[in-house]
């Protein structure tokens, strides 16, 4: 076999490896320091890290140290999960259909119980291994990718001199002869080590460790064959790999879908598996997607879920490429004219007659001093003629709009928020089958009412809502299961605040992402929108930021693709939201527009 060349010839053009960077299980060492650290501090030592080196340094029989016994099982349990990962993502030929299906087994792994959606990511048993020449990188590597009982071929094992860990006098970071590990693990190919390039020398810092992964990086690991890659190295190599990473992030040399502070802030655990997707650009690192996982959940959702299988484009190019899979099509549909818009309308033209003496505009739709809100004539405002005219007009242009061979309308699902004009809205729109198709009538979509989406509510009698028995009464088709109250909770005399609405918006995204549908409408309200919207114009093209920024229009249908990165729960809502809106066409909202627009009227 041929050692991997020092400095090949990287390929042009643009190309991705996914990559499961491992650190080694628990080797023998570790538990000597770890009782000797014990041990110090039960006597009342404060220099702990002192009583670690030394039982390192007096035990001369550390040199290269194996694994422990609990190591070996660490690192076979985590072998067992990943073969079941693979076997899960692996296309298998079914009887009669002729095509390929995901093959659904799974060993009896007790750590995966995999879903239909983690089945269809991509996860493959790596074409080549690249492992530390220490001993116990070696076993950790041979556990999690080398099955000797497999009918199929095996990863191709390359040692690298370049990955072992940092050399500090230690004898279990120097590593054995050559020969004796060929004899140990006769399936690694040992040229790279045997050629005793590049020099580790004794005495390393972490700066020199760091150097010799970043020149790996630079100059090696784009030039590996194979897409699929796994490297297995030690915990220090690993943490300088991710200085390296997080210096060419702040650089601006490459982009990092994940936050690069908060990944380098946890090390990696024994046997721990991290999946990383590299992207080159004309031999340059691009750009970067990494998910953390635990070796006790290798094939659970976290990992799965979320996924890594997506590309950021290379810098300056303003291209983002997502799985179809990691995306959900929604359709923003603000309401139809309601009895409100009329009456504020009604109310600038007596403030303008008066010549500005009149009561404020917005006192037409405050309860009187002795009145109950839901007593006022305008309290859960309805559709004027006008705006059941507007939402009929949208239906119409919906059903002849084609999707796939489908009428536009025939969504997976709707979600309408709980106020009567948004279902008005909602029934006229969507309330009855929007064709049919291969000559069979399709099925209403189902229409979910939720309180995420309705508008700012308090203050304003047109912003509360009736209970859910009248609601219910009036729209039987309508599945009103996931309100939470049956009286309105929300609304008081009290206007919801900014951040409260947009912090209220991300949970409609959030639960938006997290739902199987992927192509939904949303009958909601302007200043809902408006809030939504607003909190992501600051990362959009120019041309979809003027589009989303602009007040919404009655029925007005504003299309986006949503991609959530998995990180609501370390988000701040005063920061970016983590997820992605993407508008898909300027030109089709600008038809959509002028259709329904002929007035050019604005409302709220």
């Amino acid at each position: 076999m041929n050692a991997l060349p020092l400095r090949p010839e990287l390929p042009l053009g643009s190309h991705k490896k996914v990559i499961y960077f491992c650190r080694h299980a628990e080797a023998i060492h570790n538990v000597k320091e770890r009782q000797a650290v014990e041990a110090a501090r039960l006597a009342g030592e404060t220099d702990t890290e002192r009583a670690r080196r030394a039982v390192l340094q007096a035990d001369a029989s550390l040199r290269d140290a194996p694994l422990s016994s609990d190591g070996t099982l660490q690192a076979r349990t985590s072998g067992q999960a990943l073969r079941s990962l693979f076997a899960a993502s692996t296309p298998s030929p079914t009887k009669g259909g002729g095509g390929l299906q995901r093959n659904t087994s799974t060993t009896t792994s007790p750590s995966s119980s995999l879903t239909q959606q983690q089945q269809r990511a991509p996860f493959k048993s790596p074409d080549v291994v690249l492992v530390s020449p220490l001993r116990r990188a070696l076993m950790t590597a041979t556990e999690l990718f080398y099955d000797p009982h497999s009918t199929e071929e095996p990863p191709l094992f390359l040692a690298i001199e370049a990955l072992r860990e940092k050399r500090t006098g230690l004898a279990c970071d120097e590593r054995s002869y050559v020969a004796e590990l060929q004899a140990e693990f006769p399936h690694v190919d040992f040229s790279d080590v045997a050629r005793g390039l590049p020099v580790v020398p004794a005495g390393e810092d972490n700066a020199a460790v760091r150097a010799r992964g970043a020149a790996f990086l630079k100059d090696r690991l784009a030039a590996v064959p194979g897409q699929y890659l796994a490297v297995v190295s030690h915990k220090g190599w690993l943490r300088e790999l991710r200085q390296t990473l997080k210096a060419m992030s702040e650089a601006g040399s490459m982009r990092a879908d994940f936050d690069v502070a908060e990944w380098d802030k946890t090390l990696f655990g024994n046997s721990e598996v991290r999946v990383a997707a590299f992207r080159w650009q004309d031999g340059e690192l691009a750009s970067v997607v990494s998910r953390s996982i635990d070796n006790a959940k290798l094939a659970s959702a976290a990992m799965m879920g979320d996924g890594f299988e997506f590309a950021v484009g290379p810098p300056n190019t303003g291209f983002s490429i997502f799985l179809a899979d990691r995306t959900t099509k929604v359709h923003f549909i603000s309401l139809a004219e309601g009895q409100h818009h009329v009456a504020i309308r009604q109310s600038l033209r007596d403030l303008e007659v008066s010549g500005g003496d009149g009561a404020p505009v917005e006192s037409v739709l405050e309860r009187g001093p002795n009145q109950a809100a839901a007593d006022h004539p305008l309290y859960d405002a309805r559709l004027t003629a006008k705006g059941a005219q507007q939402a009929a007009k949208l239906r119409k242009m919906l059903s002849m709009r084609p999707s796939g061979g489908r009428p536009f309308t025939a969504f997976d699902l709707v979600l309408v928020s709980p106020l009567t004009r948004a279902c008005e809205t909602a029934k006229i729109v969507f309330g009855t089958s929007p064709g049919t198709y291969g000559g069979e009538v399709i099925r209403p979509p189902r229409i979910v009412v939720r309180e995420e989406c309705r508008e700012r509510f308090g203050h304003l009698v047109c912003d509360g809502r009736r209970t859910v028995t009248e609601l219910r009464s009036e729209f039987p088709a309508f599945d009103f299961s996931e309100m939470m109250a049956n009286a309105d909770e929300w609304y008081t005399d009290t206007r919801e605040t900014g951040v409260e609405i947009r912090e209220r918006s991300l949970r409609l995204l959030e639960m938006l992402a997290a739902r199987p549908e992927r192509c939904v409408a949303v009958v909601t309200h302007a200043e809902f929108l408006r809030h939504l919207f607003g909190q992501f114009t600051h990362t959009l093209h120019e041309q979809d930021r003027s589009l989303l920024e602009r007040k919404s229009v009655n029925c007005e249908l504003r299309s986006v693709v949503l991609c959530s990165h998995g990180k609501a729960e370390h988000r701040q809502f005063s920061e970016q939201p983590s997820s992605t809106v993407r508008v898909p066409s300027s030109s089709s909202m600008g038809s959509l527009l002028n259709y329904f627009n002929e007035e050019g009227e604005e409302y709220e």
